[in-house]
């Protein structure tokens, strides 16, 4: 995922037609380059599709 001052890959196991997912975000790129932290993706495969970042540096 592209953010505004770098990228982040992120991972899951997820389960089909679930409602959301939580993602462990592992791998960054530029100020983020020792961050961690989760993604939480919500209203998935919808048109207002969200994602909330917790990134912690």
């Amino acid at each position: 995922m592209e953010v505004e001052q770098g990228s982040l890959t992120m991972q899951s196991l997820g389960k089909k037609g679930a409602a959301s997912l939580y993602m462990a975000i592992t791998g960054v790129t530029d100020v983020y380059r020792n961050a961690r932290g989760i993604a939480r993706f919500w209203d998935i495969a919808m048109p207002d599709e969200r994602v909330r970042l917790e990134i912690l540096r």
